[in-house]
């Protein structure tokens, strides 16, 4: 197994709906805000990549020096640090390849994650790093491990029956999404593998100010649409939204609208605004109506659409399914039918855009049923 270095808790924190509970909902890097590094940056993710470097090389004062105090703090002395550094370089080689990379913002601090996947001369998996840069630059966190690969299950090369339409307007951020733990997060737990989320970025924060309060988040209060016609199966609300940083585990989704779309395909919003629902069970709702609005509610972080299509309204335990959307802008580019991954930009495309013969989604032949 590969050692793992792991600088604080914050970089898991932002994107873990299990992660712990921090002890204050006041973002911890916010003294740090603005800086030569703006969030979601150019300068940021090559910052990103040269703290890479600088453990690759075993420079390891010079990446010591880029730790925020909280960083060296947590890891407590330079000594234990270059004792951890010298045994993982050894276990792990040297970089042979860098086979991806990406970065999105914290949800918490004003600050940017840069991720890369690499193979290493010395072990056989995937290995992720991640760097937690703040806007001055400096280091909030530092972790480096094998990336899990867990099996995509019974319906990893399902084809959607329903044409889905991305569940807002406007441009948003994919935070979480798609077919591996280096691109999302939620392909970890099996009845969320292949749900999405969604960040509504400005200047490329997803907040205003310290991000201490729900009102700061751009996203927070939009309106969701239903993805495709359908019908409206259950409905939870009543749920108050959480601060930042404090998610609550007084439900399971919190706030959520659940569709069905026929052919066993029923889409699930949830995390939704307190008192914002706009439909009961049994409405029939037409694709782009408005169900709801963003929030904070159950086990969430932070204000985000969590997006997921499944195969049950609940009884036997639903499947997660691979969602497929249709008509879409990705990054700038039509897409006619894909499936969106972390890092890119997605809109759907206005209506009656022409949509060239491309797709954005894995190869893969269609599983029997596991029901």
């Amino acid at each position: 197994m590969v050692a793992v270095l792991l600088f604080p808790a914050i970089l898991l924190a932002q994107t873990s709906p299990s992660a712990s509970k921090p002890k204050s909902s006041k973002p911890a890097a916010a003294p740090v805000s603005g800086g030569a590094y703006p969030t979601m940056s150019k300068q940021a993710k090559q910052r990103g990549q040269q703290v890479f470097e600088m453990f690759e090389s075993g420079q390891v004062g010079a990446l010591w020096a880029t730790f925020s105090d909280g960083a060296k703090k947590s890891y407590g002395s330079l000594e234990r640090f270059s004792a951890a550094v010298k045994n993982l370089r050894e276990h792990l080689g040297t970089e042979k390849k860098m086979v991806d990379e990406n970065i999105a913002p914290f949800l918490l601090t004003t600050g940017t994650l840069y991720s890369r996947l690499s193979d290493f001369t010395n072990v056989q998996v995937h290995v992720i790093t991640t760097v937690g840069i703040n806007e001055r630059g400096q280091v909030d966190a530092f972790q480096i491990g094998p990336e899990r690969v867990p099996s995509q299950g019974h319906f990893g090369g399902y084809k959607d029956v329903t044409k889905l339409k991305l569940p807002f307007s406007g441009a948003w951020f994919v935070d979480q999404g798609g077919r591996s733990v280096f691109q999302n997060l939620n392909f970890m737990s099996e009845d969320q593998r292949f749900s999405i989320d969604f960040l509504l970025l400005k200047n490329g924060r997803p907040f205003s100010g310290d991000g201490s309060e729900d009102s700061q988040y751009y996203c927070f209060g939009q309106p969701l649409l239903a993805p495709a016609d359908g019908m409206i199966v259950d409905v939870q609300d009543g749920y108050q939204d959480n601060p930042p940083g404090r998610p609550v585990p007084d439900s399971p989704r919190g706030n959520s609208v659940l569709i069905s779309h026929g052919n066993a395909e029923y889409s699930l919003l949830d995390h939704l605004k307190q008192n914002s629902i706009k439909v009961k069970k049994g409405d029939k709702v037409k694709q782009g109506d408005v169900v709801g609005e963003c929030g904070n509610s159950g086990p969430s972080p932070a204000p985000h659409i969590h997006y997921q299509l499944q195969n049950s309204a609940g009884i036997p335990l639903p499947d997660s399914l691979p969602v497929q959307f249709v008509d879409y802008i990705a990054d700038g580019k039509p897409v006619d039918v894909g499936e969106p991954v972390r890092g890119q930009t997605v809109s759907n495309a206005p209506a009656g855009t022409a949509q060239p013969a491309n797709t954005n989604q894995p190869e893969s032949k269609k599983p029997p049923s596991s029901k």
